[in-house]
């Protein structure tokens, strides 16, 4: 199974937007102890499609709401990880957004097929302390948006428990 995303305009916001509401929606119950090796694959078409791939599909639920088992279950096939990416409007900056819903630290090997990404790059990175983090007006905030400058794109990146990551990087 695969997740196709075409090249429509998307935004940073949007992209921590659809991986927080799909882990509260579909919460992931707990961490693997003996996690497998995790690949995405992000394949680039020519018209501007990209497809996520992955070694490690969604599980059925256990206990589907209502009783029913969906058609298809949420998620990239990047178990326990989601992986959703996409193309710029003008095509030139791949954005690559990977949520640990565990209580684990997490790897995943990303390998990138159909174009090329630049020498450098920026990561956004949400990452609380616990997951019992909050926001409240008048305090100090217990998770922040950190933003860091990379190297080339890494082969395998390592994600903090309960993060939200987005990876951007230009084409060539």
């Amino acid at each position: 199974m695969s997740l196709i995303l075409t090249a429509v305009p998307r935004t940073r916001a949007l992209l921590f937007r659809r991986m927080l509401l799909l882990n509260f929606c579909f919460p992931f119950t707990g961490a693997l102890s003996q996690a497998p090796a995790i690949t995405a694959t992000v394949d680039i078409a020519k018209t501007g499609a990209v497809e996520v791939s992955g070694n490690s599909p969604q599980p059925k639920p256990a206990f589907p709401a209502g009783g029913d088992q969906p058609a298809v279950n949420p998620g990239s096939p990047t178990y326990p990880l989601d992986v959703s990416a996409a193309l710029s409007d003008d095509r030139k900056t791949l954005t690559i957004a990977v949520l640990n819903p565990s209580d684990a630290e997490q790897s995943i090997h990303l390998d990138i097929h159909g174009a090329a990404v630049a020498s450098t790059g920026k990561l956004w990175r949400m990452a609380p302390n616990s997951i019992d983090a909050v926001v409240k007006a008048g305090s100090p905030a217990e998770v922040q948006v950190e933003e860091q400058s990379l190297d080339a794109m890494p082969a395998t990146v390592t994600l903090l428990p309960y993060s939200v990551n987005i990876y951007s990087y230009s084409l060539q």
